[in-house]
């Protein structure tokens, strides 16, 4: 993942501020999050609750300056993280949350944060996002968090035919994450995939997959033992 920016040093930050009070008339959220002692996650909760405070922060992040400038900083991503205010803002931004898929500090941020992760993927918009982003979906599954942010919002479907049926919510081309897969019962073959038999078990205990699966089905082999999956719809 190439970063839009490389984090700001002081006197980049200092021309920045510069250049947003001009466009926008207000530094007061880059004053704020890059001052010389960075805030904690704590002071930058405490410091959104002033209304003024978090019009400012969110005049910051949607702008695609003002919110790659928070997302390729290590610090003010430390900060953002520790705020639940601050992270469902730039979540919840479409300029911050394009910002935010697209630096690696920032998600290396959110995915070491497991509250933080579990955030971010609690927003569809951010979840269909990272699926269509190949490094950060990359990011995303190679983090223990990630997965288990995914895991923890996953659906089991059951299918005891030997079709390839698609759980409820999902069509063709319906943005899917297949989590895990197994079979009822020893014996029968457990298939998912897109119209195919791409992943196949026959494992009675869940197989982790992970795997971008659009519009995914799945089946048995035979009558004998029904496939489960656990699956996410984006």
């Amino acid at each position: 993942m190439s970063e839009a920016l490389i984090a700001p040093t002081y006197g980049e930050a200092f021309e920045l501020r510069r250049q947003f009070r001009q466009l926008y008339g207000n530094g007061l959220a880059l004053d704020y999050l890059f001052a010389t002692v960075a805030p904690t996650g704590a002071q930058l909760e405490a410091w959104l609750a002033t209304d003024a405070n978090l019009a400012a922060y969110q005049r910051l992040i949607a702008t695609a300056v003002g919110a790659s400038a928070v997302c390729t900083s290590a610090t003010a991503m430390a900060a953002v993280v520790g705020s639940t205010t601050a992270l469902a803002h730039l979540r919840d931004s479409d300029t911050g949350r394009a910002a935010l898929i697209s630096s690696k500090t920032a998600m290396t941020a959110v995915l070491a944060n497991a509250t933080a992760a579990g955030a971010l993927l609690a927003s569809s918009a951010a979840r269909v996002a990272l699926y269509d982003h190949e490094t950060a979906w990359g990011l995303l599954v190679a983090s223990a968090n990630g997965r288990n942010a995914i895991s923890a919002l996953a659906v089991e479907h059951t299918n005891g035919a030997t079709t390839l049926v698609m759980p409820p919510g999902v069509a063709v081309g319906t943005r899917v994450v297949l989590v895990q897969q197994k079979i009822s019962a020893a014996g029968p073959t457990s298939h998912a995939g897109t119209g195919a038999d791409t992943y196949s078990t026959t494992s009675t205990a869940y197989v982790d997959r992970y795997v971008r699966v659009a519009g995914v089905g799945h089946r048995t082999t035979t009558a004998a033992g029904a496939s489960q999956i656990r699956y996410l719809i984006a």
